[in-house]
């Protein structure tokens, strides 16, 4: 394993506790929580600040940049944590865009961080307005993408936006066995917090435009109003409410395993569950934890949605 601190490996340098990478499939940044053994105070003596820049890599696998967010000291101990998010980002901000597309919208953001732009299955749709309210940039990106069905992950100073149903219809990466646990699992399937259709619905400048959406396997619930997002048209209307909806209900059937550690999996993958009797079947992983020291990984899982 190698730390590299501000572009210099301090791996020998060191004497590494835990290490433990959060790798999100988009909506919430990346995170590294690293302890060190600091018996004789050799981190005072460094002086991290707040938004340096840290990577871990270990047998090919890589964090990624991150920045140092909080900075700890215990007796005999010093813990970093980071996120794949520099700190200005963190600054809420409101501007208003006119006639702009979707990709025009996500590299000025990307541009302004001088973060890389990556898209898959993305359509380039047109907005006639579009208004940033007192919201940090990133969560405006993922809001608006959410709307279109789609998610925002800042890894590497890149912002990687997918297609969510597009990605959740990928072969799996892998079968995980029931022995192939590690120790306990929790699959759980809920009634809770989930809505029978969305109706949405803006009066504005063109008269009042709605839309309601229900999936013909809809869950038993209520419907839910949205009544405080512009719209333009009726197509923007109908996009809305189907992946507003999509991002309540996708949590439905959801699960928690711990595994042998294997880096080449990751959130945004698939993996088939086997053997565990009815929660067995195909999960999407919408996060990845590695447990470097410990060798293993957590998967949070939930099932892809269908109807959507």
């Amino acid at each position: 394993m190698n730390i590299i601190y501000e572009g210099v490996d301090i791996t020998d340098s060191i004497e590494i506790r835990k290490v433990d990478i959060y790798d999100n499939a988009g909506g919430i940044a990346d995170s590294i929580d690293l302890i060190f053994f600091d018996i004789e105070g050799l981190w005072s003596r460094w002086k991290p600040q707040k938004g340096d820049k840290i990577e871990v890599k270990q047998d090919g696998f890589s964090s990624g940049i991150m920045y140092i967010d909080q900075i700890e000291q215990k007796r005999g101990y010093f813990i970093l944590k980071a996120l794949s998010i520099p700190l200005n980002a963190k600054t809420q901000n409101t501007k208003s865009w006119e006639n702009i597309r979707f990709l025009s919208l996500a590299k000025e953001i990307a541009d302004k961080y001088s973060f890389k732009l990556q898209t898959y299955n993305v359509q380039n749709w047109l907005y006639d307005r579009i208004d940033q309210v007192e919201q940090t940039d990133f969560d405006f990106l993922a809001f608006r993408s959410m709307l279109e069905g789609y998610m925002l992950k800042i890894c590497n100073q890149s912002i990687i936006i997918y297609d969510e149903k597009y990605m959740e219809q990928q072969d799996s990466a892998k079968v995980i066995n029931i022995e192939d646990i590690d120790g306990d699992y929790l699959f759980k399937i809920k009634s809770n917090d989930l809505y029978s259709s969305c109706n949405i619905q803006y009066n504005g400048p063109n008269g009042l435009i709605k839309s309601v959406f229900k999936p013909s396997n809809a869950p038993i619930g209520p419907e839910l109003k949205i009544q405080n997002i512009y719209l333009f048209n009726q197509g923007e209307a109908d996009r809305y409410a189907k992946n507003i909806l999509r991002n309540f209900n996708k949590y439905e059937n959801t699960g928690r395993i711990q595994t042998k550690l294997d880096t080449s999996i990751a959130a945004g993958n698939s993996v088939d569950i086997n053997s565990i009797s009815i929660s067995d079947g195909k999960y999407f992983i919408s996060q990845a934890v590695y447990k470097l020291l410990e060798e293993k990984m957590q998967l949070t899982l939930r099932k892809p949605l269908e109807g959507y």
